[in-house]
């Protein structure tokens, strides 16, 4: 379901809470909980001088249109990813109207597709997973291996690309790629010893078995 049929529905509430999540999420920092809190766009809310729950709007946004899931849930608080964000500023700015001619272009579009084509979130929790391991099994450091040769190089193609021609546009996604470069090199070569190689990182944090 289109968001332009949540916009045409809700009205100005329904285009107040999608701005907010934008802006919740852009302003957060990587957080392995997801793109944004509750919280986050209740404070969003806050700033622009709205006091309203948009709990009930994100429920309707995450099971009737599918442009976010629940990443995060517990008795205190509750976190979300945003499934497709493109569809959430196309339809900020058609409330907005903003004119064709200044919305994104097709590459910058593309560049975003490809990164989160390769699951960074996903990368990112398994490396978050695997720096709390005192050792890894061999499954584990097979896992890690993967990312650094297939996943790992798509990220920094990505990154070279995103920071040459569009730094600002997509501040956050080449934040969330450089956390992720960072942790897997603190995880192989630092945790490694001293510049060893990620071969010989690997195999010094493999445990054999018993």
């Amino acid at each position: 379901m289109p968001l332009t049929e949540f916009i045409a529905k809700y009205g100005e509430k329904g285009y107040i809470v999608l701005k907010a999540i934008l802006e919740a999420s852009r302003r957060a920092r990587i957080r392995s909980l997801g793109d944004f809190s509750l919280q986050d766009v209740k404070k969003a809310l806050a700033e622009r001088g709205i006091n309203y729950n948009p709990s009930l709007l994100l429920s309707k946004l995450e099971r009737e249109y599918g442009v976010i899931e629940t990443s995060y849930r517990s008795s205190g608080q509750r976190w979300w990813r945003i499934i497709d964000r493109s569809e959430i500023e196309e339809a900020v700015r058609e409330w907005e109207g903003e004119p064709e001619s200044d919305r994104e272009d097709p590459r910058l579009r593309l560049l975003r597709i490809q990164f989160y084509s390769i699951n960074p979130h996903g990368i990112l929790e398994v490396l978050v997973r695997l720096s709390r391991r005192r050792r890894l099994t061999r499954q584990e450091a097979e896992k890690l291996r993967r990312i650094a040769f297939q996943d790992l190089p798509l990220l920094v193609e990505f990154l070279e690309k995103a920071s040459a021609e569009y730094p600002d546009e997509l501040v956050d996604e080449i934040a969330l790629a450089e956390s992720i470069l960072e942790l897997a090199e603190e995880l192989t070569v630092a945790r490694g010893g001293r510049g060893e190689s990620l071969e010989l990182a690997l195999r010094n944090r493999v445990r054999e078995p018993l």
